[in-house]
């Protein structure tokens, strides 16, 4: 809408056009659906540098320019990643027992053992 604001503000788009550039915003963010949002970035930066040299009207379909430029999305993988490598103890959590980040932690939350030496004492002591 700054854009739009701009255009008007400094007469490079006239009113009845609105409408029409309006149209043009819309598409952009439905090419943002199913391309890579760098090609839709580019995209746009050339079809408003063609416009602005050939003044044709905002919306104008131009399938070159999508069939050069828009690279479509990659598909997600239907199987989620797995992590390869094993998650480390927290040494935090063993300490404390607490962790501030709960489940979105990156390690184990895994309890200390008594170490031998403690048990070796208690046995001593009885």
């Amino acid at each position: 809408m700054r854009v739009l604001n701009h255009l008007l503000t400094v007469n490079d788009i006239e009113r009845s056009e609105v409408e029409f550039y309006l149209a043009y915003t819309t598409r952009i963010f439905e090419f943002a659906e199913s391309f890579e949002w760098n090609s839709v970035l580019n995209y746009d930066y050339h079809y408003r540098e063609l416009q602005a040299e050939h003044g044709f009207k905002w919306g104008t379909y131009s399938p070159h320019m999508e069939l050069q430029m828009l690279v479509p999305k990659r598909p997600k993988p239907s199987v989620p990643v797995q992590n390869p490598a094993p998650k480390e103890d927290y040494r935090i959590f063993k300490a404390k027992g607490a962790c501030p980040f709960g489940d979105k932690c990156r390690y184990k939350h895994v309890k200390a053992l008594p170490s031998n030496n403690s048990r070796q004492d208690a046995t001593k002591n009885q």
